[in-house]
């Protein structure tokens, strides 16, 4: 079910963005995350929208993103199915040139959407950009170590069966022209955590010019991964990608 108010005009402005939060089970900091968001795209002067998608949240999440509907916001609800559907499903609803996701706790500071975009008009044939918590120019604030060793193992996997070779697959901040995002994702399938490596995946083989830049990320505790019940699902999911394969050209 999806709440919506008032198509925003974005006629007059030079830049328009679509930003897509998934959320479970975060009342503690949803409606920080979507007022500081809408206090930096205000300030850009970007026509915007703010699409909140609900994973099937059993706490007030929901209750306080109605209790913050404006014309700029518009609340996704769907069943329990994982971070992977949350975010095909924003992306699949969204309007404006640019599309971003990002993660609910604002780990990656909405300062980098204007970098982002930059690059963007920059760049005229470059459809996807990728945050990158490992470049340098990038930052990890507080990372524990076992997360480190979880992730060098999971590269290593993605590389040597997929042959995708970036640092940073898995950094919840990314951007997409809007055609082109609705393009892959309706490609995928993958549920979980590893949709970010099937959505590159499905970019890379359909020669989509990818590019991985630097972005500053900080740790918050209160996330939802599960870093050790999660990280044999994401490896199993690697295994499907690669199964998947012909079922991801356009």
């Amino acid at each position: 079910m999806s709440e919506n108010t008032s198509n925003i005009d974005y006629k007059t402005a030079k830049t328009s963005v679509s930003v897509i939060i998934p959320a479970y089970n975060e009342e503690r900091r949803i409606k920080q995350t979507i007022s500081e968001l809408r206090s930096y795209l205000k300030s850009k002067k970007y026509a915007y929208e703010i699409i909140a998608v609900d994973d099937g949240s059993t706490d007030g999440t929901v209750t306080i993103l109605k209790d913050m509907l404006a014309s700029d916001l518009r609340i996704i609800t769907i069943t329990k199915s994982g971070k992977g559907t949350a975010v095909k499903e924003g992306i699949l609803s969204a309007n404006y040139e640019y599309v971003f996701f990002m993660d609910a706790d604002l780990s990656t500071d909405a300062d980098e959407i204007a970098k982002f975009i930059n690059i963007f008009k920059k760049e005229k044939d470059l459809d996807v950009i990728i945050g990158s918590r490992y470049l340098e120019g990038g930052s990890v604030i507080i990372q524990p170590p076992f997360r480190n060793f979880v992730g060098k193992t999971f590269s290593f996997v993605k590389s040597k069966l997929l042959g995708i070779n970036f640092y940073d697959s898995q950094c919840g901040f990314k951007a997409f022209r809007l055609e082109t995002a609705k393009k892959i994702f309706s490609k995928s399938v993958i549920k979980g955590f590893s949709f970010d490596v099937e959505i590159l995946y499905i970019a890379l083989l359909n020669n989509i010019k990818v590019k991985e830049v630097s972005a500053s990320w900080k740790h918050k505790p209160g996330g939802h991964v599960n870093i050790i019940a999660d990280s044999v699902p994401m490896l199993i999911e690697l295994f499907q990608i690669f199964l998947n394969k012909n079922k991801y050209y356009f």
